[in-house]
Parts: C-alpha cells; sequence; structure tokens
C-alpha cells in the first residue's frame, strides 16, 4: 500500500470512528500526525470541522430521502434518529443513493424507535417510493399484447413487471400519515389494527403513484409477479369469487394494469 493510500484509509478510519468507542482517541491521534496547524487552527480543530463536515452531510441525506419521516419525528427525534444511524450504519458506499438502504431495519430494530412501528414503516414506504422513481427505463406493453395471443395460449401466459413496480405491506396506517403530512395536515393516530398493501410504480410521466390493494388485487399482483400463470391466477381468485366471475375480474385488473404501466411484457410458456 502506497503511503498516500495508507494515508486516505486513516482519514477514512477517523471521520468512521464515534468518539464514544474506545479507540476514537487513537485513531485521532494517529491522524493528527499527518495533518498540519494552518492559518492558526490547529490540526486537532481542522480533523473535528471536516469530522462534523462529514456527519452533517450523512445528515443531510437522510433528509433529502426522508422529508416525510422528519416531519412525523419533528426536529429532536429526528436529530436523535440521524445521529443514532450514522453511528450504527457508517457510510460504507461511494454514493450517498444507499446511505439510508438499513434505515427501516435500525427503527425495527433500534430500542427507542421500535416502540413505534409506523415509523419504520414510514421509512420503509419512502424507500420503496424513491426505488420507484430510480428503477431502470423499459418499454411497457399494451392490452392488445394480451389479445394478440392466441386462445390457446392464455392459460399459460404469464407477465413481466416494468422495473419500477413496488409492492409495500405494513401493519400501519404509515401512508395515510404520509399523505396526511405531505399535504400539510396533522397526521391520524398510529392505528396497527389490520394490514395494509400498497403498489407503487413509475408512471409514463415519470412521475411516482401509488394505490392501495384490496386482499385479492395483492394476492393476484404477488402470483403474477412469482411467475404465476392466468389459470393459475384465476384458480387463487376463486378464494373470493365464483369460477364465472373469477376469470372476468383477472381481466379487468389487467387491463388496468396495462392502462397504468405497469407491465413490460406479456410471455407464453
Amino acid at each position: 500500500m502506497s503511503r498516500l493510500a495508507e494515508i486516505q484509509q486513516q482519514f477514512m478510519q477517523f471521520l468512521l470512528s464515534d468518539k464514544a468507542n474506545d479507540n476514537h482517541g487513537q485513531i485521532q491521534s494517529v491522524m493528527q500526525k499527518n495533518v498540519s496547524d494552518q492559518a492558526g487552527i490547529s490540526a486537532e480543530i481542522r480533523l473535528a470541522i471536516y469530522a462534523n463536515a462529514y456527519r452533517i452531510r450523512l445528515k443531510e441525506t437522510i433528509e433529502t430521502d426522508h422529508q416525510i419521516l422528519g416531519l412525523y419525528l419533528g426536529d429532536d427525534l429526528f436529530d436523535k434518529m440521524a445521529a443514532d444511524y450514522t453511528r450504527a450504519y457508517p457510510s460504507s458506499n461511494k454514493s450517498l443513493r444507499q446511505f439510508c438502504d438499513a434505515l427501516p431495519d435500525f427503527l425495527q430494530q433500534d430500542d427507542f424507535f421500535k416502540q413505534h412501528p409506523i415509523i419504520a414503516d414510514l421509512a420503509r414506504f419512502e424507500r420503496r417510493l424513491l426505488n420507484a422513481f430510480d428503477a431502470a427505463d423499459s418499454p411497457r406493453a399494451s392490452f392488445n399484447d394480451l389479445q394478440a395471443l392466441p386462445p390457446q395460449q392464455w392459460p399459460n401466459c404469464c407477465l413481466r413487471f416494468h422495473p419500477s413496480v413496488q409492492v409495500f405491506t405494513c401493519h400501519s396506517n404509515a401512508v395515510e400519515a404520509w399523505q396526511a403530512l405531505k399535504i400539510d395536515t396533522p397526521p391520524p393516530a398510529p392505528d396497527y389494527l389490520s394490514p395494509r398493501a400498497w403498489l407503487l410504480w413509475r408512471g409514463g410521466s415519470r412521475l411516482t403513484e401509488f394505490v392501495s390493494l384490496s386482499a385479492e388485487q395483492h394476492g393476484l399482483l404477488l402470483g403474477f409477479i412469482q411467475g404465476n400463470n392466468f389459470a393459475n391466477q384465476c384458480e387463487h381468485m376463486l378464494e373470493w369469487h365464483d369460477e364465472q366471475s373469477a376469470p372476468l375480474m383477472v381481466l379487468q385488473t389487467l387491463q388496468a394494469w396495462f392502462q397504468q404501466g405497469l407491465i413490460r411484457a406479456v410471455v407464453s410458456r
């Protein structure tokens, strides 16, 4: 390892180390030997300025990625979350886009924040929105592509979804709280009574959209995502519909999905 690479590695160890750790002082002492005083500012203070700026930048990343979560928590709790998360999950990627990927799991596991599960749900929902927005581009199929299949191929046809399609499930009213805060209204009190499912995607206008899913819609979507064919899914819908209405329900739902731009291809096995 070159001397420059060694110093760079030491500097990163210093930035990522926590003052509460036993070895922080040792890491700082090693790094100070490679930093000179300048314009009356000591090496210790110069290093502290860099370290503070680094953590401020990470906090700004959390604020940018999770604006509504920040509104829900308020300044004090958000500051606590940002500091605790940065300490538990120091940045390890060259891009800050991935820095908050572990935030929902952190909030779900942290002794303080896990007392309010809606907080982790809010974070996870906002990650899903970001994933939908950042997903790769892809052509979108139309309902005509499905209709063009010969009738004998329909039972075995499967769907391939647009890369932006995301499914979000939770046991709280996190999305309702997110919607309220988005329009500057007070969020509803946390509700943990029933599971909720949501479909998220990036539409043709490049806007991220989402809709709630009923139990049958959720089951239909997950089945097609997992690779089940049309016949499988019609049979699955018998849990909610009779033999005559189940195929019609599937067709009507598929038509809506094509119109929303959720499907990139129809394949027949």
